[in-house]
């Protein structure tokens, strides 16, 4: 086996396969963001502001239904993976645990709120383009500003919930060795977001997240049988 969850860490198997139900369903989220992103929704890169707030609106709908999907519904799921993978995690220090857990949850309400900022921001240009273009530039602009602060382009709070969960899953055998240091690098490069606004890292962290949650998916379910 490549990964090892102390079975006696939770004694409900059910809970388990539900969080590595959840897992792979945080992998189709990103899946599915990076087919939306990478082949229907394209805006040229030098359009000027006001093409880039016509196609937003003319694609409101698909726009919309990316920050539900990859922001709500995602953040829906961690919500529950973040409680089982605190519970799972009771041979490591309870202080290490809960810090754990508490920037686990942080990520959760940054992902909702960006989800929801995402929303509003984009009824609010489809109400206000017509009439005031100059108001809508500035909601662009907010709105563009918040959500790539908190959860579109800085991955900070994320990265520091899976470095503490690797750092446990190393020390503590919660999860093998290579998945541990495949869990710090990933952790690692989200905290760097923080401080390099390259997209490549960006990109990185999406992309690794998905070999990430279906593996740890796949390890929760077959632990639970």
């Amino acid at each position: 086996m490549d990964t090892i969850i102390n079975p006696s860490a939770s004694g409900q198997p059910s809970i388990k396969r539900l969080a590595g139900m959840a897992f792979i369903g945080m992998a189709l989220c990103y899946i599915t963001l990076f087919i939306i992103y990478g082949a229907v929704l394209s805006t040229p890169a030098d359009a000027t502001t006001a093409e880039k707030i016509a196609y937003l609106i003319e694609n409101k709908g698909l726009y919309n239904f990316t920050y539900v999907l990859g922001y709500v519904l995602f953040a829906c799921l961690l919500c529950f993976c973040v409680y089982v993978v605190g519970q799972l995690g009771s041979m490591a220090s309870k202080t290490t645990v809960a810090m754990m857990s508490l920037f686990g949850y942080f990520w959760v309400v940054v992902l909702l709120c960006t989800g929801m900022i995402g929303i509003s921001s984009n009824e609010l240009l489809a109400s206000q383009n017509a009439s005031n273009p100059a108001a809508a530039e500035v909601v662009y602009y907010a709105g563009t500003l918040l959500t790539e602060s908190l959860g579109g382009g800085i991955e900070f709070i994320g990265g520091v919930w899976l470095f503490l969960l690797g750092v446990i899953g190393w020390r503590h055998g919660l999860l093998s060795k290579t998945l541990s240091a495949f869990t710090l690098v990933k952790g690692a490069i989200g905290i760097a977001t923080l401080f390099s606004a390259e997209l490549v890292l960006r990109v990185v962290f999406g992309l690794s997240g998905i070999v990430w949650f279906i593996w740890i998916g796949v390890v929760l379910i077959k632990k639970s049988s």
